[in-house]
């Protein structure tokens, strides 16, 4: 082993050494090396089926890994087989109906937000209005009844008030009543359904109101007619504390 060993770096430098003769850049030798003897009695002792039995090999090898995908194209990653599928099934656009529809609903929202929010100011509006009337007409109560000589000058004061807060209460109501509704509501128990139920009250106080007002005055000289003012007097109460519970319920 060592004789074979020996002759093996002799075969190298002898390599070297002819390489460097010939001059940098080239490690081509100048005249073919002769193997030792023991080297290449073992090259020629090889058995011929060495080299076959490699290749039989080789190929069992790569029948057993099978056919291979082509490579992906440069810059695009190779898509896995488990997740090569559509997480949303696909849309068709929508029609000129379906178009229509959507614009018509916006306008309807939109036209229902404006008329909602002048609502919101009617019913400021209302509340002033109101509570001059009722405070005005609690004075000309107290002039005409109460002991303050019946001067009667209060009772212009008071029909202004009560015929503005009438005139801007129904304008407030009108306004709820007519804003288009286009989306459906389930029907529940909320503060917009105490705001309607105190506005019905608020409003069915405003009729009698309207009613009990000329029927008072046209009583002039006549026992009933405080009676009357009485009546009117406790409604007009009613009506006002019916309208600030909607108000305030919604604000709540």
């Amino acid at each position: 082993m060592r004789s074979v060993t020996a002759a093996a770096f002799g075969a190298i430098a002898a390599l070297a050494r002819a390489a460097l003769a010939e001059g940098p850049g080239t490690l081509e030798p100048l005249a073919a090396v002769r193997w030792p003897p023991r080297l290449e009695a073992s090259a020629a002792a090889r058995p011929g089926w060495l080299p076959r039995l490699a290749d039989a090999g080789q190929a069992q090898a790569a029948e057993q890994q099978g056919p291979q995908d082509p490579a992906p194209p440069e810059g695009r990653a190779p898509a896995a087989p488990d997740q090569d599928f559509d997480l949303l099934a696909p849309q068709k656009p929508p029609d000129e109906a379906a178009k229509e529809r959507d614009r018509q609903l916006m306008q309807q929202l939109g036209r229902r937000r404006t008329m909602l929010q002048l609502h919101q100011l009617g019913g400021y509006a209302t509340m002033a209005t109101l509570t001059a009337a009722v405070v005005l007409g609690q004075v000309n109560y107290l002039d005409k009844y109460g002991g303050g000589g019946d001067t009667g000058r209060w009772m212009t004061p008071h029909a202004i008030a009560a015929y503005t807060a009438a005139g801007v209460f129904a304008a407030t109501g009108l306004l709820a009543l007519f804003a288009p509704s286009p989306l459906e509501k389930p029907s529940r128990v909320d503060t917009v359904t105490l705001h309607k139920i105190a506005m019905a009250v608020a409003t069915a106080g405003m009729v009698a109101q309207v009613v009990l007002g000329p029927i008072t005055g046209s009583k002039e000289g006549q026992l009933s007619q405080r009676d009357f003012a009485l009546a009117h007097q406790i409604v007009g109460y009613t009506t006002l504390v019916a309208t600030y519970t909607g108000f305030l319920v919604l604000i709540f």
